[in-house]
């Protein structure tokens, strides 16, 4: 329960609601504002300034740390989840909002080859503009959760940085609307939701498969990943709703204790505990 020494307290930022509890939730979502102010592509920010003039000298350090964990994904994931799908994202109709774009023929989603990172200066090859949207809502949310003091979390709408105290229960709002639940023990923990129904609009939506530029054709709909770090848990879920099998399952079997949560347009449920995929039984 909320109190003067664990409060909980919600802001609108990152497209989205974020809520923060326990010791040290105001310190943390002050820092989910300072760095939305760095890395937003949607504001003036210095991921702006580098987009449009392609380097960018005396960076920031989060936005250098940001697009290093960006661009260590990519490489983990073979560019199944890549910072370099801006352009992409634009044709396919997601600009300033949802379906404020206009549309048209798929673009080529280019490597991360060439992508220049050091301390004093991020440069760009020509024709790549970035968005790290894909990674980076769960690298704030655990910069965010460093924070908090003892039990609490941070939850970056559906990615959560959670530290328990004890044996806990998590609900995911599922594609119905009605809560799943998950238990999870004592300790720290990463939770990360990834779907296509929001952020959609007709004839689209915001998950770009790299390998053809255009939103992505899912077998999933949505996909919740749980294990001990919300960076990690953000990959799994992008790499399970893409349908990066092979890649997911390396990542898996380097996580023994990551579960997964995907629902089909169907309706069918599917988890992944235990090194295998079974049927849901709520």
């Amino acid at each position: 329960m909320p109190s003067p020494d664990r409060p909980d307290l919600t802001i609108r930022a990152l497209g989205t609601q974020v809520r923060a509890w326990g010791a040290g939730a105001f310190e943390a979502l002050a820092e989910v504002r300072r760095l939305e102010r760095l890395l937003t592509r949607f504001t003036p920010s210095p991921l702006t300034r580098l987009n449009g003039a392609g380097e960018l000298r005396d960076p920031p350090a989060e936005l250098v740390e940001a697009l290093r964990h960006a661009l260590t994904v990519a490489q983990e994931t073979r560019g199944w989840v890549t910072p370099t799908v801006l352009p992409a994202l634009e044709v396919a109709g997601y600009r300033q909002g949802p379906g404020d774009g206009r549309g048209g023929d798929a673009v080529l989603v280019p490597d991360t080859a060439g992508i220049v990172v050091r301390d004093e200066i991020i440069r760009l090859p020509p024709g790549v503009r970035l968005d790290l949207g894909g990674t980076a809502k769960g690298w704030i949310a655990g910069r965010a959760g460093r924070l908090l003091r003892g039990p609490g979390l941070v939850d970056a709408g559906g990615d959560l940085h959670l530290r328990l105290d004890r044996p806990g229960t998590v609900g995911i709002e599922t594609p119905t609307g009605t809560p799943a639940f998950v238990e999870l023990p004592r300790g720290e923990h990463g939770v990360a939701t990834s779907s296509v129904l929001r952020r959609a609009w007709p004839g689209g939506h915001h998950l770009i498969d790299p390998h053809t530029g255009a939103p992505a054709h899912t077998r999933f709909v949505q996909v919740t990943a749980v294990t001990g770090d919300v960076r990690t848990a953000e990959t799994l879920a992008k790499l399970a709703l893409l349908g990066a099998d092979e890649v997911l399952e390396e990542h898996l079997a380097a996580q023994p204790g990551a579960r997964l949560l995907a629902y089909e347009a169907s309706g069918a449920t599917w988890t992944w505990e235990g090194q295998t995929w079974g049927r849901w039984a709520a």
